[in-house]
């Protein structure tokens, strides 16, 4: 990652990577009103016209190839060097975000969601994020920061690369970027945000960089930035004593690893918080105030709870869906003394393939995504299995079922590494490394590159959690710490079943990006039995029905 700021006034920020970490200290404002923008998904037709000013080589409406990417609307950058004149590219996508008032805070997060097709490429790592401070109703300019963010682009092509992914595809993702800033100036009344890039230098067609979210969200004072507050302010403060409260003791414990946060959103301690009484369930609403307890405290869960359910796709009735409609529960959680309770609906929160896959762009896979209603029980203290198996290359061992083997924090199961015939379904995947089952459920067979969606990990820490499996423990993403995948790791190796223990996390799973076996390779503990109840099998409105004497790919052969 490459930081570059427009001042020496912004130079001693702290960027902070991961935005899935919220810490205790201080809390933002409910995460299904957080956006502070007008328009943060693109979905509007006509947004580019109301809110947004696009320059250059850039251009605003559908996605191409709407046959195989459900994507929707939003923003190309088109970084094919100009073939007549030999001319290098540039363009940009701007907003104006205004009432922006210092009462509320001053750190935010400008976040957009792009995909670097496999062909694009800029010189200088010229693909950024900006944003620009204003006064005076946005009359006066102050100053203004930018990261470039190219770097992170060329990081993940590297760490993520899969040579079974569909060659038809590419090997471009939907990833997260941001921005972690605090407003120079109390005073600043008005901010613009730009994303852009310069020195376009694609050499083929498939030379874009689509965005299709772009938001900006006010963020608690991070940790260290408070804590490095306090200690100016009382520079005479030596003792032990005399430091910031530990964070954890205003959390309730709700078993396990997880802790409930009851204070107020302004960050004011509530009078005996220990003592309060946790929600009965928790959703979108609350979502933010549930932490996991790992070397920090994350909040998994946060921007993660909502789903939209898409045109194309079946409703839980099995009914066609004619106009898109947000699904406010698609994931929901209760706690018991022994057991994390998920529903989930089932809906991805990103982008997908189309399907059914009508023109062949993946492998013609004729199942829809369908709105399911499902329950996942999660147990809060995993117990090691002394008898565990790992998978074998080809599953002849059977050591992990066919169907759900976990869940991710968007409430998306996890399957196998493979499909009906016994090899691995990696290439049958969609650009965020899922599809659905002949019992119409999305899941993924690898790494969910989007399920990380809304926050970031690029390598410079330990992963955040992104999921986990039905025995109970945690499943992480690809990092072990700043610059190693866990794959790489020699210090700590991973095992046969992807896990591997610390002192700070006890045992966890990793995913292992391209190599075997992608997620988990076997329960490393002992799986709650109820998580395999038995599941309807159903067939598309108006096609065939499913052949009854054929084994569904991927979820019941086995």
């Amino acid at each position: 990652m490459i930081v570059r700021a427009c001042s020496l006034s912004l130079i001693a920020l702290s960027l902070i990577v991961s935005a899935c970490i919220l810490l205790p200290s201080a809390l933002a404002a409910p995460m299904h009103d957080r956006a502070i923008n007008a328009h943060p998904r693109f979905d509007e037709k006509g947004t580019a016209s109301k809110s947004f000013t696009v320059e250059g080589d850039a251009v605003y409406g559908a996605f191409p190839d709407a046959h195989s990417e459900q994507a929707g609307r939003g923003v190309r950058f088109l970084s094919s060097a100009d073939g007549a004149k030999g001319h290098l590219r540039s363009g940009s996508v701007r907003e104006t975000v205004t009432n922006i008032s210092a009462t509320g805070g001053r750190w935010y997060r400008f976040r957009i969601r792009g995909l670097a097709q496999d062909g694009f490429h800029v010189q200088r790592d010229d693909l950024y994020l900006k944003v620009e401070f204003f006064r005076d109703g946005g009359t006066n300019s102050l100053d203004s920061i930018k990261k470039w963010i190219y770097p992170q682009v060329e990081k993940e092509r590297e760490d993520f690369r899969d040579s079974q992914t569909n060659a038809r595809l590419g090997a471009g993702t939907w990833q997260s970027y941001e921005l972690v800033f605090r407003t120079p100036f109390p005073e600043v009344d008005t901010l613009e945000l730009t994303a852009g890039f310069g020195h376009g230098s694609g050499k083929s067609k498939q030379a874009e960089f689509w965005i299709n979210e772009f938001e900006l969200v006010r963020i608690p004072d991070p940790d260290d930035y408070v804590a490095r507050i306090k200690a100016k302010n009382d520079s005479k403060a030596k003792s032990e004593s005399q430091r910031p409260e530990p964070a954890a003791d205003s959390l309730v414990p709700l078993g396990g690893r997880w802790y409930y946060d009851p204070r107020g959103t302004d960050g004011e301690h509530a009078a005996h918080s220990r003592s309060a009484a946790p929600p009965t369930h928790f959703d979108f609403s609350n979502a933010d105030r549930l932490y996991y307890r790992t070397d920090r405290f994350e909040a998994p869960f946060a921007d993660n709870m909502q789903a939209w359910l898409r045109k194309g796709w079946l409703d839980l009735e099995g009914k066609l869906v004619t106009k898109d409609r947000l699904v406010p529960d698609n994931v929901t959680l209760e706690f018991t003394k022994t057991e994390l309770i998920v529903r989930s609906h089932n809906l991805p929160n990103h982008p997908t393939a189309v399907f059914p896959d009508r023109w062949r762009a993946l492998d013609g896979n004729p199942n829809y995504i369908q709105e399911q209603r499902q329950v996942w029980r999660i147990p809060l203290e995993p117990q090691v299995n002394p008898n565990h198996v790992a998978i074998d290359r080809h599953n002849e061992n059977r050591a992990l079922p066919g169907g759900p083997i976990g869940v991710a924090t968007n409430g998306v199961i996890f399957f196998n590494p493979f499909d009906a015939d016994s090899v691995e379904a990696i290439w049958r995947l969609d650009r965020c490394c899922g599809h659905p089952s002949p019992g119409f459920e999305y899941h993924y067979h690898k790494y969910p590159v989007c399920v990380k969606s809304p926050w970031t990990d690029d390598g410079t820490a330990h992963s955040p959690l992104i999921g986990f499996a039905f025995d109970g423990f945690p499943i992480y993403g690809p990092y072990e710490s700043a610059g190693e995948l866990a794959k790489d790791s020699t210090k700590n190796p991973l095992n046969t079943f992807n896990v591997h223990h610390d002192e700070v996390r006890g045992w966890h799973y990793h995913v292992t990006p391209g190599k075997f076996p992608h997620l988990i390779g076997g329960y490393w503990g002992i799986a709650q039995v109820r998580n395999r109840p038995p599941r309807p099998r159903r067939g598309p409105p108006g096609a065939m029905p499913l052949d009854p004497g054929r084994p569904d790919r991927d979820s019941m052969a086995r």
